[in-house]
């Protein structure tokens, strides 16, 4: 017993060194950011011009949309993602990249290097060279570096021509695009066509310059794998088919939206609440609300700035409504720990909880990938007193409110698009159970699903760990 107890002991010893340095490290790293004078605020616009916006809820279409716009570009593509895999969706959209860039247009990719989802190796990247496309990599720090580290870019954009844009919660990988026979995300994105994109490729070209972004590594021949990743196939052309009818039924059933009320907001390529712009952006939009907000996240991880801001909502009589993942749907059962034992206290906020059940949606699922599996939310998305539409790449928890650079689109003063994405949000809350009603507990147990043994006794392995470094989730 003594040697079990010593062993007990020294691990949560080492968790505890862990959690201190960590939190050291964070605090040392913030104040050292808030005292640097040449931190440079991020780029971030406000326009009254007319903008077109459309919303996309569905893979299939808004995989569709981006192969339409890569096809329509006639000077520049500049892609960035968090994720960009080397599965069937990435090749696909690859290929189409490939042909513009051998047609004379140029061709950027800047993905994020973040160790547990990095996909796109240098051997790709020199393929993706010699065909053309430039290709770099954000934030290469190593593991060891345990506070550098943990900032990443988790921006998601495609910018054509720097006259249209879209952007949301989509990485470029089958599970966003219902392309996955075991599990796809329900996600949302914004086309945006009009001056304000001139911001945001900005932007883009300040996280490509930024000394956070490196060129892969030259040495070394493209390996097979490679070199047939961009080589179409049998299947591609059959997926292709089903995507564009997936499309075209999508604008058929869509409008596109004017928007004379916009404002962008990114963060910036650096560690620190100095370079944090869309937690206060988001903030501030949320103290206009007179009536009601909705909000849509994947991940739900509130800290007392969080609260804060709840707290501020009940005691104004405005009513939160936010939907997530239950255990049953999410892709990071962690996240699910993290938000289960602080049930009560959010209840106490007087807001209501939905957990997504894991269910395909109708209207927004499809079977372009053969269909089958989970489906989880994935969207960042919220509507304010019905006329106010937030959309972009925030996760509502601490790693996007203090270690990502995020970015967000506000659209105000359009009744019609937020009335779309209330519906879009409503359909899936149709599909949800409910965890609290108004600040009373319904049912906690819907934050768990129907999910198999075996994903609930991680959950419970992982509830004491999550909860005391929730501050990275």
């Amino acid at each position: 017993m003594r040697i079990v107890k010593k062993i007990v002991l020294g691990a949560l010893g080492g968790i505890l060194a862990v959690y201190l340095l960590f939190a050291l490290g964070l605090t040392v790293l913030e104040w050292i950011v808030r005292e640097n004078v040449t931190v440079e605020k991020s780029l971030e616009a406000h326009s009254t011009e007319p903008h077109s916006l459309t919303h996309f809820d569905q893979g299939a279409a808004s995989f569709s949309r981006r192969l339409e716009l890569i096809d329509s570009a006639k000077q520049s593509i500049a892609l960035e993602f968090f994720i960009y895999d080397v599965d069937e969706a990435a090749r696909i959209l690859t290929q189409a990249l490939i042909r513009k860039a051998r047609g004379g247009v140029r061709v950027r990719i800047l993905v994020d290097f973040s160790a547990p989802v990095f996909q796109l190796k240098p051997a790709y990247a020199r393929v993706l060279g010699e065909a053309g496309v430039a290709v770099r990599y954000y934030n290469t720090s190593a593991v060891y570096r345990l506070v550098s580290v943990q900032h990443r870019s988790h921006r998601k954009l495609l910018i054509i021509d720097g006259e249209t844009v879209l952007t949301g919660g989509r990485n470029i990988a089958n599970d966003y695009f219902d392309l996955s026979d075991h599990y796809n995300f329900l996600d949302s994105d914004l086309e945006v066509s009009g001056p304000i994109v001139k911001t945001v490729l900005e932007s883009f070209d300040v996280y490509w310059n930024s000394r956070l972004a490196t060129d892969p590594a030259t040495e070394g021949s493209p390996n097979a794998e490679a070199a047939t990743f961009v080589l179409p196939n049998d299947r591609d052309r059959v997926v292709l088919e089903k995507l564009s009818a997936a499309g075209e039924a999508y604008r058929q059933s869509h409008t596109t939206h004017e928007c004379r009320d916009l404002r962008f907001v990114t963060d910036f390529p650096n560690h620190g609440e100095a370079s944090r712009h869309v937690f206060n952006a988001i903030v501030e939009e949320l103290g206009r609300a007179t009536k009601e907000a909705v909000v849509e996240s994947p991940y739900f991880v509130i800290k007392s700035g969080g609260y804060a801001v709840l707290e501020d909502l009940h005691k104004r009589g405005v009513h939160v409504r936010v939907l997530t993942n239950s255990l049953a749907s999410t892709d990071a059962s962690y996240a699910v720990a993290a938000l289960y034992p602080w049930i009560g206290s959010l209840a106490d906020t007087g807001l209501t909880l939905f957990a997504y059940s894991g269910k395909p949606s109708r209207g927004q699922s499809t079977d372009v990938g053969g269909g089958g599996g989970r489906w989880g939310v994935h969207s960042k998305r919220g509507v304010i007193d019905g006329t106010t539409t937030l959309l972009g790449t925030y996760n509502m928890d601490p790693r996007s409110a203090n270690l990502n650079s995020e970015l967000m689109f506000v659209c105000r003063g359009q009744p019609a698009l937020a009335a779309e994405v209330l519906t879009s949000i409503a359909a899936r809350e149709a599909m949800s159970g409910r965890v609290i009603e108004r600040g009373t507990i319904v049912r906690r147990a819907a934050l768990l699903g129907d999910s198999r043994l075996t994903q609930r006794l991680r959950f419970l392995l992982e509830m004491p760990i999550a909860n005391l470094f929730d501050f990275l989730l």
